[in-house]
């Protein structure tokens, strides 16, 4: 049996609210692809998971009943969702997208050693898998006073 990759950890918010067509469709993706559990919800309206960082990840029906009071939240929700994953958990996440089928969009490598995966989740959603900087970045430039020479 492959080894799973560890639950990762959302980035930000404690609470990162996504507005979606079908809630059960998504909680479907984000239990069995990424690997958060389910704490709650209302089958149709939305889904409370846990995001891995003590906060909730909440999946609203885009037009449901409750979608008229999340969409303000909604609203500041970043194009990208990100969750971090431990450096040795990048080839285990890469692996484990491959056995589900979860296609990988993009792959970077950052110039601080981080690496990141992203993915898409069925409502369009980009999720960054992110690992840390290995390197620390540089120390800021501070620019030197010349000596004052006399006259």
């Amino acid at each position: 049996m492959k080894k799973r990759p560890a639950i990762p950890s959302l980035d930000g918010e404690p609470q990162t609210i996504l507005l979606v067509e079908d809630v059960e469709r998504a909680t479907a993706f984000y239990v069995a692809k990424l690997r958060l559990e389910r704490q709650d919800g209302d089958a149709g309206r939305y889904a409370e998971l846990d995001n891995g960082s003590g906060g909730v990840l909440l999946l609203v029906k885009r037009e449901g009943s409750i979608a008229p009071m999340a969409a303000p939240a909604a609203a500041s929700t970043t194009a990208t969702i990100t969750f971090s994953i431990p450096t040795d958990g990048y080839d285990l996440w890469k692996a484990w997208f491959a056995k589900c089928e979860v296609a990988i969009e993009h792959e970077a490598r950052w110039v601080h050693g981080g690496r990141s995966l992203y993915v898409r989740d069925p409502d369009g959603w980009r999720v960054e898998f992110k690992t840390p900087a290995v390197l620390p970045p540089p120390p800021p430039v501070v620019p030197t006073a010349k000596p004052k020479t006399e006259d």
